[in-house]
């Protein structure tokens, strides 16, 4: 179950990201560290962070155990932990989600907007096979190649069918698109508008969503539309700033 202990930790670290008052840095540098054994104080200097989240997930059937711990670097203690044991439900899943990043907020005592509360207890979906299936599809994505990227598609696909108003998935579908070409021997005049689709149906659920202004920003980009491409990229910029 790596692919659902990583989706946790991305997606945690996408909605702390878009609290203002909080700086994250960014998922490829963190992820260097999932199996070190260095102490938490050398992380924080390497990263050049004040303060450390770490955790783990482990699923057992249906049962889904949590544990959350936020270090101040310093002093190498915790500033706030918490286990959770929950039945594996979509709405377990998201108000688990939600509650260990206002817990966060507290102990950093940063404020939270009405519009970044929101963005907090939203849920991106109702349905939690496909959830799962865009966890995993992330998983292979994020891995590259061919062989994953095609796998990727397939898994977001499903993911859409099941829930078409999924807007993290038709994202993902689009930045699977629009990176094949990459990595493979098909074509862009293949995937591209594929990628261009997806990510309109992307926005049209959610405006928020960075990755979906960035493939169609890159898109743009190719088509020589320069002054389009950088509205979209400062869009992506705009609501993602760790990226």
């Amino acid at each position: 179950d790596q692919f659902f202990a990583d989706g946790m930790h991305d997606e945690l670290l996408a909605t702390i990201a878009k609290i203002s008052s909080i700086n994250v840095i960014s998922r490829t540098s963190v992820m260097e560290y999932r199996d070190t054994i260095k102490k938490i104080p050398q992380i924080a200097q390497e990263l050049g962070v004040t303060n450390i989240l770490e955790g783990g997930v482990q699923r057992s059937g249906n049962q889904v155990r949590i544990n959350v711990q936020l270090i101040d670097a310093a002093s190498d203690k915790h500033l706030w932990a918490e286990v959770y044991d929950r039945e594996l439900t979509a709405e377990n899943l998201f108000a688990v989600q939600s509650e260990i990043i206002k817990k966060i907020a507290i102990a950093l005592q940063a404020e939270l907007s009405t519009d970044e509360q929101l963005r907090i207890d939203a849920r991106p979906t109702e349905n939690l096979q496909a959830y799962e299936l865009y966890l995993r599809g992330r998983y292979f994505w994020q891995r590259r190649g061919d062989e994953n990227i095609r796998h990727a598609i397939a898994l977001f696909e499903q993911a859409t069918e099941l829930d078409p108003q999924f807007a993290q998935a038709w994202s993902s579908l689009a930045a699977t698109h629009f990176t094949l070409p990459l990595y493979s021997d098909t074509t862009g005049s293949e995937h591209y508008p594929l990628a261009i689709f997806a990510a309109q149906k992307a926005l049209a659920q959610d405006d928020s969503l960075a990755e979906a202004y960035a493939v169609l920003g890159g898109l743009t980009d190719m088509d020589g539309k320069w002054t389009e491409a950088e509205a979209l990229y400062v869009r992506a910029i705009a609501n993602e700033p760790m990226n």
